[in-house]
């Protein structure tokens, strides 16, 4: 597996992306209605090129991607079949050598979610609401 910046991503690799977005989501998330990711998933592609993309990759396919902008992780999602194989861990880390500290928001009933941040050196910061969802979610904080 390796890992590098993804600059001016083509239409293939925007359509891969957007496919483990979305499987990502709906299946991170299943107390949020399937709906509501597939309605984002235009202004998501569109925010994608815009974003500073770290991918993983296989044998020249993409199997998973971490989004930021500035110290900003906007996500990471990793394709279902590679999972547990260390890519989030590897793609997180490919984010620390950038900056100095990083923030993220991410659902507090998002366990796994939550667990893999803490221990990936996260603690979280302060709790809210998530206006569009309804639902709790922590603002998570990682510095060196």
């Amino acid at each position: 597996m390796q890992t590098y910046l993804l600059h001016h991503p083509t239409t293939e690799q925007l359509d891969q992306l957007m496919t483990i977005w979305l499987h990502g989501n709906l299946k991170a998330h299943p107390f949020i209605k399937a709906d509501y990711w597939r309605k984002q998933a235009p202004a998501v592609r569109t925010a994608l090129p815009q974003a500073q993309l770290i991918i993983a990759t296989t044998a020249e396919k993409i199997v998973g991607f971490i989004g930021l902008q500035g110290h900003y992780v906007a996500g990471i999602f990793v394709q279902a079949g590679a999972q547990q194989q260390g890519v989030g861990t590897a793609l997180l880390a490919a984010a620390k050598e950038l900056t100095h500290k990083l923030q993220l928001s991410v659902y507090v009933a998002n366990r796994p979610a939550v667990a893999f941040y803490h221990h990936s050196g996260f603690h979280v910061h302060e709790q809210q609401i998530d206006k569009a969802t309804n639902q709790p979610e922590y603002t998570m904080r990682w510095h060196r």
